[in-house]
């Protein structure tokens, strides 16, 4: 009898532990739930923001792409975690933005960088989605083609967000036709792309910030040539008019000593 109670009382025992671990996994896997879905939901956050904040210039349309298809990606293994109606209708949402997108022709319109603050921030944003490149090639998340194409463009796009800052500040300066000021802002737009002037893209900026250079050389020649032009016929105008004066006074003294002698 007591052997029974014995085992009973061991069985209990061992039900009571084996119901506690179970409630310990339980609890375990829900926090695990729990930090997946707040880190999945973070990293909507931030592909949204590389999609929102990144300018037209900087975000090529293959990009966009790219991470439109991070982002539904994301929704995916969200709502593995997390099932949930709202985050589905956003997902429906994402996937109709991005076909939208990726069937339109329409060119989107670039963003001017107007001052050195708008600068710090595209450079933080750079280099945060390269971090994110970085992670999503090491969770194989994008191919070795794709990751090497985003890297190279991002730091091509290191250069060209100053080049781009100084390109605006000389077309300022041209619309107010400040042109020395306009031709030294192009000198230092082609200054920030000299490191890496032999790439493609950089040496086709060179070349058009040179033509603008030339171009305004050429007016203000012009100009100056039709300055010194309008002072010559000024002062021919002015040689005539006396000239003119000259003579008028000669034929008023002659028809005075004619009507004298008269």
């Amino acid at each position: 009898m007591t052997a029974i109670i014995i085992t009973l009382l061991l069985m209990a025992i061992g039900g009571f532990i084996a119901f506690a671990i179970y409630l310990q996994l339980k609890e375990q896997a829900r926090i695990e739930r729990l930090r997946k879905a707040a880190l999945l939901n973070n990293q909507l956050r931030q592909v949204r923001r590389y999609l929102d904040e990144m300018p037209a210039q900087y975000q090529p349309k293959d990009m966009r792409l790219w991470l439109y298809q991070r982002l539904i990606a994301i929704c995916d293994e969200l709502l593995a975690v997390q099932p949930d109606e709202p985050l589905s209708r956003r997902r429906r949402f994402l996937n109709e933005e991005m076909i939208q997108f990726q069937s339109s022709n329409e060119k989107r319109r670039a963003k001017p960088v107007v001052d050195e603050i708008q600068i710090m921030e595209l450079k933080r944003l750079f280099e945060s989605f390269h971090g994110y490149l970085l992670s999503a090639k090491s969770n194989k998340q994008i191919n070795d083609e794709a990751f090497a194409h985003f890297d190279e463009l991002i730091n091509w796009y290191r250069y060209k967000v100053n080049a781009d800052h100084h390109y605006y500040l000389a077309r300022q300066f041209f619309l107010t036709h400040k042109m020395d000021d306009a031709i030294s802002e192009y000198n230092e737009a082609i200054n920030q792309l000299k490191p890496i002037e032999e790439n493609p893209e950089a040496a086709e900026l060179i070349n058009k910030y040179q033509d603008a250079i030339q171009e305004i050389n050429d007016d203000l020649e012009l100009q100056q040539r039709e300055a010194e032009l309008e002072a010559e016929s000024a002062e021919d105008s002015e040689a005539e008019g006396e000239l003119d004066d000259e003579w008028q006074k000669f034929m008023e003294q002659g028809e005075f000593q004619k009507k004298k002698h008269f």
